[in-house]
């Protein structure tokens, strides 16, 4: 390009910098070498003396800076995003109060050069490959799949998106997994009569595996280079060639289904039509990496925005979920009576009322009651005992007076990892070998907090002669299917399914897991998800015990198996309280002087602002809340531009009552 002449294209990009100041755009000159440049593709550019990386936002033709500009210097074989993901990419960033470059970040896996040169598809139409797929998800037979016809899917593209929070009840002919069945059947009648693409959201790879399950066995194949496919699966641990394929491909609409974790609520698709979450409660949605975005708030962006359906399913919808049901932006299904009668567990509680009853003996972890009913059941099939701790005693007290025990240095809590060992402080790690009572003088603890390595040693003594295996991941998660006799042990997330579903569950010690916000709700998420799961239908007389203190909202929902009503009713304590989701947390830390007069506008204006040693927290309306972060994020940028202390922020993080 010649001196003072005016590039022709021009790249406006966002750079990869932890400079909150340097989240803004970037003009760039496209050589003509790098003609296929167009937004979405990413580069590499120079910036302050160095390449650094980039992407490209959008293609201008003049350039408001007065200078000469830099050019481009390199750029992948293909765009690794469409222009709806960029524009959701800048308005994820702008309601968590972060950067353009973090969400993008997220959004895509790490580029493969030589997987952007295979030769490209294109979109497909495969509507009615998928119209047969629903039918023999159906269990109908494959020629009666309907006949769609080329403008099959317009039927579907007018009038408002269907938003759904739905409760689901387990699936009797998939026990050990969620009702992966009715899930990809919903998800390939979407595709029978439209030509987008529909993703579906899960929270681990457990539950990826039992949609690709379902879905092959009614014929459906996971995409591969050399072959094609139906569906894409994006899993973190295919490495680096597979993952950047899937999500090429996913990109460009050569398979229209796609499956994933976390991340895959951002997956960029030419069209969406409609996006599935499986559990949207389940703690794995909520990124860890700056700017902490979560999946159900990505989901329901994207249905706004790209006017696609939503449905938020699980066994026990969150608050926050049932915040978008009272405020008329989703609507609820929930299952009947009949439903609930015929595909559920019988759920009894052991209450403290119910322990009492039984004298002392009721008080130990296994009620004598509970023992009897659990192995009468081992007649029917294998039964399991849910222990909510890993390890082997979590806490202990002394056995004379029953003071907790202490550390002898920090006066922090002591935990025991295995038989035989002396105690060991939880927070400085002092071994405490020879521990003394400080205020008995007593020398021998009593297992309070037991983990599942110590109920699995009692349980040997309880039940000798019988065959007993612990699932966990201090010792081993044991696959589906890997038992089907005797009694298994097993943290929550390590009970592996067994053929038929189990006869009997006990939960031991089932309390409130959170000491935050919406804890009620968390454990009767944690408890259903082991009922519904895991064990055969009343019918098939299968039942759970749960052992423990729970708030009577947690009692009653277990009991009925109404757990959207549950949250329905913890949504409006907390619109009472003026508690999240009713309205929205913001925290702010580091130097506050960088963003006091946005905290005092901010109380000004309604919020209530609590200060402490690290921060602040806000509670803001949610009319006011995108108002508010926008000026603490212009606050973060002016701090960092000025070279003061850092200032960071955190939107609908966790909030902690004190």
């Amino acid at each position: 390009m010649a001196v003072g002449e005016r590039p022709a294209r021009i790249a406006r990009v966002v750079i990869d910098s932890p400079l909150p100041h340097l989240d803004g755009f970037f003009d760039y000159a496209i050589p003509e070498r790098l003609e296929r440049v167009t937004a979405g593709f990413r580069v590499r550019v120079p910036f302050a003396g160095r390449l650094v990386s980039a992407v490209v936002m959008e293609v201008a033709g003049e350039s408001s800076f007065e200078g000469r500009l830099s050019e481009v210097r390199t750029a992948a074989h293909a765009p690794s995003f469409t222009h709806e993901s960029l524009r959701l990419a800048g308005e994820i960033a702008r309601r968590y109060g972060g950067s353009t470059w973090d969400v993008l970040r997220l959004m895509a896996p790490p580029r493969v050069a030589a997987v952007e040169k295979r030769t490209i598809v294109g979109a497909v139409d495969d509507r009615e490959r998928w119209g047969t797929l629903a039918a023999a998800l159906s269990g109908e037979e494959p020629q009666d799949a309907p006949r769609l016809g080329a403008n099959a899917g317009s039927a579907v593209t007018h009038g408002a998106p269907a938003r759904i929070v739905r409760q689901c009840v387990p699936d009797p002919g998939a026990p050990g997994s969620i009702p992966a069945r009715e899930i990809v059947r919903e998800a390939a009648s979407r595709l029978a009569v439209s030509t987008g693409s529909v993703i579906v959201v899960v929270p681990d790879a457990r539950a990826t595996a039992a949609l690709v399950a379902a879905l092959r066995e009614a014929g459906a194949e996971r995409w591969i280079a050399r072959g094609g496919g139906d569906f894409v699966v994006l899993d973190a641990d295919d490495g680096p060639s597979v993952r950047y394929g899937q999500y090429l491909t996913a990109l460009r609409g050569e398979a229209r289904l796609v499956i994933g974790t976390r991340a895959t609520a951002m997956q960029p698709v030419p069209s969406l039509a409609a996006l599935v979450l499986w559990d949207d409660g389940h703690s794995a949605y909520e990124d860890p990496h700056a700017p902490y975005p979560h999946a159900r708030t990505v989901a329901a962006m994207r249905s706004e925005a790209e006017h696609a359906d939503l449905t938020l399913a699980s066994y026990a919808p969150s608050v926050d979920a049932a915040a978008l049901v009272e405020h008329g932006w989703a609507r609820l299904e929930e299952p009947t009576m009949d439903e609930v009668r015929e595909r559920t567990a019988t759920i009894t509680v052991w209450d403290d009322a119910r322990r009492e009853a039984e004298g002392p003996a009721g008080f130990h972890w296994m009620p004598p009651g509970a023992w009897r009913r659990l192995m009468s059941a081992r007649e029917r099939g294998p039964v399991a005992i849910v222990v909510p701790r890993a390890g082997y005693v979590a806490a202990a007290a002394c056995a004379r007076c029953d003071e907790w025990a202490r550390c002898r240095e920090c006066e922090g809590p002591v935990a025991i990892a295995r038989a035989g060992e002396d105690p060991q402080c939880t927070v400085c790690g002092v071994i405490q070998s020879h521990w003394h009572c400080p205020h008995c003088q007593g020398s021998r603890l009593a297992h309070r907090r037991q983990g599942v390595l110590r109920i699995a040693e009692q349980l040997r003594a309880m039940a000798p002669g019988v065959s007993l295996v612990v699932s966990a991941g201090a010792t081993e998660v044991l696959s589906d299917g890997a038992v089907s006799t005797g009694i298994v042990v097993a943290t929550p997330g390590a009970l592996p399914a067994v053929p038929g579903g189990y006869a009997h569950v006990v939960v031991v010690d089932a309390s409130v897991p959170s000491t935050g916000l919406g804890g009620e709700i968390a454990a009767l998420r944690l408890w259903i998800a082991a009922a519904a799961v895991f064990v055969s239908s009343r019918k098939s007389g299968g039942e759970v015990t749960v052992v423990g203190s729970l708030p009577d909202l947690t009692s009653r929902a277990l009991g009925t198996w109404r757990t959207a009503s549950a949250a329905l009713e913890a949504y409006r304590e907390r619109f009472e309280l003026s508690l999240p989701p009713a309205t929205r947390h913001v925290r702010v830390e580091g130097d506050l002087g960088a963003a006091k007069s946005e905290l005092r506008e901010a109380e000004r204006d309604g919020a209530i602002v609590v200060r402490d040693a690290e921060g602040a927290s806000l509670l803001v309306s949610r009319a006011a809340a995108q108002g508010c972060v926008d000026a603490l994020r212009a606050a973060v940028r002016r701090a960092s531009k000025q070279g003061g202390g850092p200032v960071r922020l955190r939107v609908d993080g966790p909030l902690r009552l004190r």
